[in-house]
Parts: C-alpha cells; structure tokens; sequence
C-alpha cells in the first residue's frame, strides 16, 4: 500500500478531471434534472429580492473591477477556436432547439414592432430632418417597449 499523503494543494488537472467527470456523469445529470424539476424554491419566487441581490452582486463585481479584469484576461485565440468549433453550429442549432423560446417572445415583439411601424409609416418621408424624425421616432418608440416583451 502506499502511504497516505495529506493534500496541501489544489492539483488544477485533478480539479478539471472531477469537474468534467461530474458534468458527463448520466446520476449527476439526472440529479440536476430532478433538482431543477423539484425545487426548494422557485427561481421567481421572489422578483424584486432577487433584483435586489442581483443589484448587489453587480456592486460588488464592479468595486472588484471583476468585468475589466476579465475582459483584460481574455483569450482571443481561445474565442476563435471556440467559434471555429462550436459557434457556427450552436449558432445553426439554436434555430431548431431554441426556436420556442423565441415563438414564445414572438407575438409580444410583433405587436411591439407594428406599433411603432404604424406611428413611423405616418410620418413624413424624405432626405435630412423628416428621415431623422423617422429614426428617433423608431428608436423611441422601441425603447419604450425595453424589459416589457416577455
């Protein structure tokens, strides 16, 4: 037998193995399933707490300087070649296996959208201040849908 060791230190290979390992675990993804499924609490019970919690993590993200520091560490080649590998198809996918998310936010978003089309389509055509009229009247009319198409 060899000896028992105490561990002093994280191994980052042995900490990515275990992780990975978790995730791709068929008993821990049907433990997230069911967690996710039979809640202790809903994840909308409480709207204005959680905005609120939200709000102080943002806080404190920021006095930590936590999105400029990680946007300094960023790794460009890595980004590419998570593009290159996954994105396109992601991307391609997500019009399949996303596509009721979107039917769900679709109606509200139309209705947003032919609102305001009505108003812009009233307006005045032509070059210089009636055109410029048209753009604000589209971006203000849009902003006032902004949080409210669910």
């Amino acid at each position: 037998m060899p000896p028992i060791t105490p561990t002093l230190q994280v191994d980052p290979t042995v900490m990515t193995n275990n992780w990975s390992g978790g995730l791709g675990n068929s008993t821990n993804q049907q433990k997230l399933v069911y967690k996710y499924t039979h809640p202790k609490k809903l994840f909308n019970a409480d709207p204005q707490g959680a905005q609120t919690a939200f709000q102080t993590g943002v806080t404190r993200a920021i006095a930590a300087n936590k999105y400029a520091n990680g946007m300094a560490k960023a790794d460009t080649n890595k980004a590419a070649d998570n593009m290159v590998n996954y994105g396109g198809a992601n991307w391609s996918n997500a019009g399949t296996t996303k596509k009721y998310k979107y039917a769900a936010v679709a109606p509200a978003l139309a209705a947003a959208i032919n609102t305001v089309l009505s108003t812009v389509s009233a307006m005045p055509k032509g070059r210089g201040g009636n055109n410029q009229a048209r753009m604000n009247a589209w971006f203000t009319g849009m902003s006032g849908f902004y949080g409210k198409i669910k």
